[in-house]
């Protein structure tokens, strides 16, 4: 189970509650949430988006890994993933969600 203790909204995070896969490594051992791209502002929404969620694990490629995840590739990567695993899952797009695509677009080309 992914740990509550992230920046992400709870009801965002729940969104993942069944991804035990980490979207690096692949090993079923997810329980931390990475931002794929920075936080942003305290007072941009944007990045908080679900979108920019990514399950990981935590010790092996969250913290140690973390330069690497920061690539273009793999926030591509990822990115990629997580929108087709919400989508898969029915999650419904938001304003927030349409921004952020749009901010990013050039991460989803």
């Amino acid at each position: 189970m992914i740990s509550q203790k992230n920046s992400f909204a709870e009801k965002d995070t729940i969104l993942f509650k069944e991804a035990f896969e980490c979207w690096n490594c692949g090993k079923n051992k997810a329980d931390a949430m990475h931002h794929i791209v920075g936080r942003g502002l305290k007072d941009n929404d944007v990045e908080s988006s679900p979108l920019n969620g990514a399950p990981l694990c935590n010790q092996n490629c969250h913290i140690n890994q973390h330069a690497y995840l920061m690539t273009t590739e793999v926030k591509r990567r990822l990115l990629a993933k997580t929108y087709d695993f919400l989508t898969m899952n029915g999650y419904k797009f938001q304003e927030r969600d349409v921004d952020f695509i749009t901010k990013y677009v050039d991460l989803y080309s």
